[in-house]
């Protein structure tokens, strides 16, 4: 099984583990993936998709970032046949700002294809982040009227 592409609001793009690609909040990620089986008989099979991280070495799906899905699969009459299809994930709100793996799997046969550490949600910038550089801009220039009056005593 492995993980072909993905598409974010309307732009696909590959994933390579350690070089992740920005999402935010609200944004839809279609996973398209693709996978080789022998089915002797037309049959539905579970799909399972979602953001996780490592915590202590162990995988964590992301609640926030997990979708389910299923796939009906046609008979191959006894040949390996590759199949292939997508699946959405929809990040919703409460998810931590950190970085990613994705992991699509077929619970039921023991599936899965990932990657680690291939999307980041970046962290919302907060009032202070945002005031915080005009702050030590003011007090240089608090600093600078202070200490001007200073150094033209100094030269008279």
């Amino acid at each position: 099984m492995q993980i072909a592409q993905v598409q974010v609001n309307d732009t696909i793009y590959s994933l390579a583990e350690g070089q992740p690609l920005q999402i935010k909040v609200g944004d839809v990620i279609k996973v398209y993936f693709s996978f080789k089986a022998n089915i002797p008989e037309r049959m539905t099979v579970n799909i399972q998709a979602a953001l996780y991280r490592y915590t202590f070495g162990v995988l964590n799906r992301t609640p926030e970032a997990t979708t389910k899905g299923t796939m009906t699969l046609e008979s191959t009459g006894g040949v390996v046949r590759d199949y292939s299809t997508d699946i959405d994930i929809t990040i919703m709100s409460g998810i931590n700002a950190d970085i990613y793996g994705l992991l699509v799997e077929l619970p039921a046969y023991d599936l899965q294809a990932k990657i680690d550490d291939c999307l980041e949600v970046p962290k919302k910038q907060g009032l202070l982040d945002m005031i915080g550089p005009l702050l030590v801009l003011g007090l240089m220039m608090g600093m600078m009227a202070m200490i001007s009056p200073m150094m033209k005593e100094g030269f008279e």
